[in-house]
């Protein structure tokens, strides 16, 4: 019996190149591997495309390769292949140049040696980023039919509509169940909903929230919900003059109600947020308790050299006006942005002018 799924996902792309696509759809999709991933339960790096590893002092790297990988050209993956998707990967991705510092690379049957230009024992752990997913870079269409070594090779790619993938046969890590995947895009959160409960499609990544109670009562239907890394965050530009001056800074902080988006917008599936990371892992700081408020927002103000006058917040005359970006596409940062903007603008006089992208 034929066995295929639709999946809905929620950002759209219209590159499928995987060194420059910032939603990875490549590597989601299946097409695409990296050389050391991440596992999620122990949140520890673990051999993928790569075997073994060893760089004792840091900056000299030694990474053995799995020596029955293809690509889905049929073509061998060998040490000379992933040198040159790395090295397309740096050339073409300024981040990635930053993030792996590599200075080298040389190839030699199934091995790789690199060099950094410094000491740098994070390295490794770099490497699970799928912007460096290794691809066959003599197959050069990157942005319509990128080559890789997953479980699944690209038949069609419609941009900023879906991808459709068949079996890939001679998959290294043996042999997918499904016979072809079709990977469809929607950023409408209530669109994919309604796909998922007419039965268009099997799999819907992040259904609209307000959904889920009634989705969970289906005996049809089947919802997962985990914790992740993801963190919605407000980030301060500090070019701008006001924003150097930290109790601005503070301000602003103290009048982002991080309980009530929980309750109220994102319908507890979240938790607080004191920091970037969640407070139950091993490596997550601590942080003193914040004051928040705002009563204290219009403390910190006043320690800038603002005063309230006539209902606006000001310096010299000048009303604090700040303006701030949201993603159109994501109901709930719209949802944050309209009341963190109520709240600064009845409660401080400050002015906060709304964007959307």
């Amino acid at each position: 019996m034929f066995q295929t799924i639709h999946f809905l996902y929620n950002f759209s792309t219209n590159s499928l190149d995987p060194h420059v696509d910032s939603s990875y759809v490549p590597l989601r999709a299946g097409i695409t591997e990296t050389l050391i991933r991440l596992d999620e339960e122990n949140l520890s790096i673990e051999p993928w495309l790569a075997e073994s590893w060893d760089g004792e002092d840091g900056q000299n790297w030694t990474i053995k390769l799995r020596e029955d990988v293809k690509f889905q050209n049929g073509k061998q993956m060998d040490a000379e292949s992933v040198k040159k998707s790395l090295e397309r990967a740096l050339k073409e991705n300024v981040a990635i140049q930053n993030a792996l510092k590599i200075d080298t690379i040389s190839a030699d049957g199934f091995t790789l040696t690199i060099k950094t230009t410094e000491p740098f024992p994070e390295f490794i752990s770099e490497l699970v980023n799928p912007n460096v997913a290794i691809i066959d870079v003599s197959e050069e269409d990157f942005v319509n039919k990128p080559v890789g070594t997953g479980p699944f090779k690209l038949a069609s790619f419609t941009p900023g509509s879906k991808l459709e993938l068949e079996r890939f046969d001679d998959y290294w890590d043996g042999t997918s169940k499904l016979d072809s995947v079709t990977f469809a895009f929607n950023e409408d959160a209530n669109a994919r909903t309604l796909a998922l409960k007419s039965g268009q499609t099997d799999i819907v990544y992040r259904p609209e929230v307000e959904s889920l109670d009634s989705l969970k009562e289906d005996s049809k239907m089947k919802v997962e919900s985990t914790a992740t890394f993801r963190v919605h965050q407000l980030t301060m530009n500090m070019q701008r003059e006001e924003m150097k001056d930290i109790n601005v800074r503070k301000a602003l902080d103290a009048l982002i109600d991080r309980q009530k988006i929980v309750d109220e917008i994102l319908l507890g599936h979240a938790e607080t947020a004191r920091g970037p990371f969640l407070p139950s892992l091993a490596f997550a700081p601590t942080y003193d308790k914040r004051e928040t408020g705002s009563d204290e927002a219009v403390k910190h103000l006043e320690k800038a050299g603002y005063t309230l006058k006539d209902g606006k917040m000001q310096k010299d005359g000048k009303q604090l006006i700040m303006s701030m970006k949201m993603l159109l596409t994501r109901l709930c940062y719209i949802h944050q942005q309209s009341l963190l903007t109520t709240k600064i603008k009845w409660k401080t006089g400050l002015r906060l002018r709304a964007n959307t992208t």
